[in-house]
């Protein structure tokens, strides 16, 4: 599946500024890191982000003896940065982002702020349904953090035939929890599709999914956020 998740961002210039800065720290032979940048213009910028990993590899024969091969393997993250909100799209990175965002502050002599996004994964899907003019159905959930009683919480997995968004209602009451993920079902441009968002601005869509597909699921992620925190590192 293809995999996205978004930050938010205070840019400290245009996007074209920031699109012509990357440019200039290519990716090279005898680069450690580097960009691909595909398209620069005044709302958005496209490209890559390209690592290039060194490491030894020690390898036995059948008699003990040891020999170290040098093995040399590459990393390649896409990325759309956008002048509105959301502001940075990374699409098939790394568990952490911390390497582009590094790269993207030296880019903006480290006057930027990348902050993290929580978003409210029910107000997303109404969003969704509500933009792309279908059903929506979420048939799984995941909640943790369940006050079951005083100091005693727990996870909950839902799955259903049908949509399980009542049925969690009626099991958590007005207890506190935390709406980890979903699993949301809708027909788009004829087909059947299973999307699956997470809480900290992720989302899993199948790999055939056109550009068309992800704008607007981009565009209902930007009504469902909840809230921003500032964190210094990813």
């Amino acid at each position: 599946m293809n995999r996205i998740r978004w930050l938010s961002a205070q840019w400290p210039t245009s996007i074209r500024t920031i699109g012509n800065r990357l440019k200039g720290m290519p990716f090279a032979e005898d680069s450690i890191n580097g960009f691909a940048i595909e398209r620069i213009r005044d709302e958005f910028v496209i490209g890559r982000f390209i690592e290039k990993l060194v490491y030894e590899e020690v390898i036995s024969d059948p008699f003990g003896n040891e020999d170290t091969i040098e093995r040399t393997m590459y990393r390649s993250t896409e990325f759309t940065l956008f002048s509105i909100f959301p502001h940075i799209e990374i699409r098939n990175g790394q568990r952490s982002a911390k390497d582009l965002i590094n790269q993207l502050l030296q880019a903006c002599d480290f006057n930027l702020t990348v902050s993290p996004i929580s978003s409210n994964l029910l107000e997303w899907a109404d969003a969704l349904q509500n933009i792309v003019g279908s059903k929506v159905m979420v048939d799984s959930l995941q909640v943790s953090g369940v006050e079951l009683e005083h100091g005693i919480t727990g996870k909950i997995l839902l799955k259903g035939e049908r949509d399980v968004r009542d049925a969690v209602r009626g099991i958590v009451g007005i207890k506190r929890y935390t709406l980890e993920k979903i699993q949301v079902k809708l027909d788009f441009g004829g087909r059947a599709l299973c999307l699956h968002l997470g809480n900290a601005g992720t989302a899993k869509l199948p790999l055939d999914c056109n550009e068309e597909l992800l704008a607007l699921l981009r565009q209902s992620f930007s009504h469902g956020r909840a809230n921003l925190s500032h964190i210094p590192r990813l």
